[in-house]
C-alpha cells in the first residue's frame, strides 16, 4: 500500500528542513485526524507545487519532517479544455484526468454544450472543480494540483492556442481524414475535448487558424466526452515515454 498523502498550504513549506517541526493548517490536520492515521505511521504532505515532505504527525497537527523531495513536472504540461456536459460525469472526468496527470483545466462552454454557466454559476463551479482536483490529487498521491482556469465560451477558445507549444484536438474517426497520429515528447499542450454533440463548424474553422494544432483520433469507436480526455491523456503520456520508464521525470504517485 502506498503512503497516505495530504495537501497542505504552500506557505508552511518555506521553512521545512529535515528534522524540523511544522504546524499544519487546521483543514489538513483535521483531514489527517479523521483518516485515523497513527502517530507512528509515516505519511506524506505535499504543497501542490511539487514539494513532497515525508514524516509523522502528532494528534495536535505537528508534522515532524523526515524527508524532503522536490519533484519534476512531467515533460508534457497538459492543459485540458473540457466542454461542459451534463450530470456527474463531468466531475468524474476531472477526477480521472487529475489522476492521469493533467496540470490545468479550462471549462469550455462549447456551441453544442447543453449546459451553460452564468457568471455566478461559473464561480460556484470553479470552486467545485477545485475541490474535485484537490481530492483527486491526494487520492493519486500527486504533488502537483491542477489549476482551474476561467470559463471560455465558444470559438474564443481558439484564441488561447497561441499560448501553447501544441494543441491537440480530439476527433471522431470520420473527421480524421488521414491525419497522422500525434507523438509529442515535451512542451505545453492544450487538449481540446468537445461536448457530446461534437465541435461546431464555426469552432472547427477557428481552430484551423492555429498553426500548432493537430488532430487525434482515439480508436475506432465514438467516445463520450467524459471518456475521451482520460484516453487522450493516457495516449499522450505513453507515447511521450512518461509511463514506460524511458523518462526520468515520471510523476510519482
Amino acid at each position: 500500500m502506498s503512503t497516505p498523502t495530504f495537501l497542505a498550504e504552500p506557505a508552511l513549506f518555506s521553512g521545512a528542513a529535515i528534522g524540523s517541526a511544522i504546524t499544519l493548517d487546521s483543514a489538513t490536520a483535521h483531514h489527517i485526524r479523521v483518516t485515523r492515521i497513527k502517530e507512528s505511521e509515516t505519511i506524506q504532505v505535499v504543497d501542490g507545487q511539487g514539494t513532497r515532505l515525508s514524516g509523522q504527525v502528532s494528534p495536535g497537527g505537528i508534522f515532524q519532517v523526515q524527508g524532503i523531495e522536490q519533484e519534476t513536472p512531467p515533460r508534457l504540461h497538459i492543459t485540458v479544455a473540457q466542454a461542459l456536459i451534463k450530470g456527474d460525469r463531468l466531475e468524474r472526468a476531472l477526477e480521472m484526468m487529475t489522476e492521469v496527470g493533467a496540470m490545468s483545466f479550462i471549462p469550455w462552454q462549447a456551441d453544442h454544450s447543453v449546459v451553460s454557466w452564468s457568471k455566478e454559476k461559473a464561480e460556484r463551479n470553479s470552486q467545485k472543480w477545485t475541490n474535485v482536483v484537490r481530492a483527486a490529487t491526494e487520492q493519486s498521491r500527486r504533488s502537483f494540483v491542477p489549476s482551474i482556469e476561467p470559463l471560455v465560451v465558444g470559438a474564443r477558445l481558439a484564441s488561447d492556442c497561441a499560448h501553447f507549444d501544441h494543441v491537440v484536438l480530439l476527433e471522431e474517426l470520420e473527421q480524421r481524414c488521414g491525419v497522422p497520429q500525434v507523438a509529442l515528447t515535451s512542451g505545453s499542450v492544450l487538449v481540446v475535448i468537445g461536448p457530446e454533440g461534437g465541435i461546431s463548424d464555426s469552432e472547427r474553422e477557428a481552430f484551423r487558424g492555429a498553426t500548432n494544432m493537430q488532430s487525434l483520433t482515439l480508436g475506432n469507436t465514438v467516445l463520450r466526452s467524459a471518456t475521451a480526455g482520460v484516453v487522450g491523456l493516457t495516449y499522450l503520456f505513453t507515447t511521450a515515454g512518461e509511463w514506460n520508464g524511458h523518462s526520468q521525470d515520471v510523476m510519482k504517485g
